[in-house]
């Protein structure tokens, strides 16, 4: 088990020096030039060579890309080209919402997700599994912005029930978290739903069954025990685009999250800042892949054993 933790680590420097490479080279290469854009149309030409020298932008291509790799060797990304403060000061400042809003979407979606998938596979054919598949069908083709839009006009401007935006109350990210885990709620009841009828119909589960099992147990100790491994796969691939794609749901209720931080950034080429995001993003999507493999072990001790052996 070490061994594939310390060489799945080992395995995160190639990978995140490859997407610092790609995002530099795609900032890079779009139109528009940070100081033109901070000092406007009327600046003059002297005036933006001399900002573009103290931002460090008069090098050449490779050369800006090795000092910023320089820098984040000893732990400095750059600071912000717009508010001249730290890049992680940015990214930190917004990081909390963010995470918040991605918990209380994963929470929904794989709570409800796993709930409804046991459901419909035990009921297959039934009133309640045509249900369950109708509303699958309903959340993975509803809009986000819609969706988001929807809640507002019913829930918070009709009846006054959650607030519309913001982010002061636990209670602030009902909504957005709802928006958010409105498409992967659909996918985790696919998902459980197709990996439990495999299950269910498996020789194990019908022996069970003869032994005269209670069902709740068949189900829930024997079936979804050994049907729950595409799904912690699945919950943990969506985790990662929580936390760097929930930028939709952020705009439609003014969350001041990464992604907000990101579109920003983007559009005013603080190149710093958009490189220190999608960076961190994708260090905890990498994490998180790892904790979800680690978890196959107490799932599946046949997974376990596979680790023991390398």
């Amino acid at each position: 088990m070490l061994k594939m933790v310390v060489r799945r680590l080992l395995m995160l420097i190639p990978v995140l020096l490859g997407v610092s490479i790609i995002l530099y080279s795609i900032m890079s290469l779009t139109p528009g030039d940070a100081a033109s854009l901070m000092l406007g149309n009327a600046a003059t030409p002297e005036a933006v060579a001399k900002l573009r020298a103290e931002l460090g932008l008069d090098g050449g291509f490779i050369e800006r890309y090795v000092r910023w790799l320089g820098g984040v060797l000893t732990g400095d990304f750059g600071i912000s080209y717009k508010t001249r403060n730290p890049v992680f000061t940015e990214v930190f400042a917004r990081f909390p919402n963010t995470c918040k809003l991605a918990f209380t979407a994963i929470a929904i979606s794989s709570i409800f997700g796993i709930l409804f998938g046991v459901l419909s596979a035990v009921k297959q054919y039934s009133i309640a599994d045509n249900i369950v598949v109708a509303l699958t069908l309903l959340l993975s083709s509803v809009p986000d912005f819609w969706l988001g839009l929807m809640l507002i006009l019913i829930v918070s401007v009709k009846y006054g029930l959650l607030p519309m935006s913001g982010v002061d109350h636990w209670y602030s990210f009902v909504l957005p978290g709802i928006t958010a885990a409105a498409g992967y709620l659909a996918n985790t009841i696919r998902m459980t739903r197709t990996s439990m009828l495999d299950v269910i119909r498996s020789d194990y589960i019908r022996t069970a069954r003869a032994k005269g099992c209670p069902e709740r147990t068949v189900v829930f100790q024997h079936a979804l025990r050994n049907a729950l491994l595409p799904v912690v796969t699945l919950i943990g691939v969506n985790m990662g685009w929580q936390l760097g794609g929930t930028v939709i749901t952020e705009q439609v209720y003014a969350i001041p999250g990464i992604g907000t931080l990101m579109i920003q950034s983007i559009r005013q080429k603080d190149t710093p800042v958009v490189l220190g995001a999608l960076v961190f993003i994708a260090l905890l999507s990498s994490l998180i892949n790892l904790a979800t493999d680690i978890l196959y072990a107490y799932i599946d001790p046949r997974i376990k054993s596979q680790y023991a052996k390398g």
